[in-house]
């Protein structure tokens, strides 16, 4: 039982590490815009602000995932940008009008908003996206200092105190037994050490 119970803890350590490696990995990708990026993929959580600019879409809470690609834009596609408001990066979305100039390096798009939007490359995010409901507001509670804390930080502490804990138990249990080894050493060799005084008692008496 006790080396079942001792496997199992060993398999849940390797999860929770495994987990806190992740979700840090994913707290620190953050790109020039201030929102998670992990390869070719952009990480938008979305909240009341950010679902303002991104009506019939989404609602707040949600995880929006949108892929990078600009190479394949064309006309009439929706894409996905980084836009300001009130000195902040937010993210919007329209349709491609028109593509404006294009080069080896950038291309400039003018957009189908109310206003004639043109954006560059360099600003837009991609056009292919998934919506996964909820698990944004998982990870606002994550991003925040007390999720971060307590979600994070607590479960390798956790694992931490354990395993000083463990060699603590090692290293008292080992002292013990290297003792009692030396005990029954000792008490093995008192039989042989009474025939030895027995065997020159018998030889003094021979000799009187």
């Amino acid at each position: 039982m006790k080396k079942f119970l001792k496997g199992l803890w060993g398999f849940v350590e390797v999860i929770i590490i495994i987990y806190v490696i992740g979700m840090t990995a994913f707290l620190l990708c953050k790109n020039d815009y201030g929102f998670t990026q992990l390869g070719d993929m952009t990480f938008i959580t979305i909240n009341e602000h950010l679902q303002e600019n991104l009506p019939d879409e989404t609602q707040e809470g949600d995880l929006l995932l949108v892929r990078e690609g600009t190479d394949d834009i064309k006309v009439g596609d929706k894409i996905y940008y980084y836009a300001t408001e009130n000195n902040e990066y937010i993210i919007r979305t329209a349709h491609v009008r028109e593509k404006v100039t294009s080069d080896e390096n950038m291309a400039l798009y003018q957009l189908d908003d109310e206003v004639g939007t043109t954006i560059a490359t360099t600003r837009v995010i991609g056009k292919y996206s998934a919506v996964y409901h909820t698990i944004g507001g998982v990870l606002d509670i994550l991003q925040s200092r007390i999720g971060f804390l307590l979600l994070v930080i607590l479960p390798i502490l956790l694992i931490f105190m354990y395993q000083i804990y463990a060699l603590i138990i090692v290293i008292k249990y080992g002292e013990e037994n290297v003792k009692d080894a030396q005990s029954d050493t000792h008490t093995k060799k008192e039989p042989s050490t009474k025939k030895e005084e027995e065997k020159k008692d018998k030889n003094e008496i021979e000799l009187l």
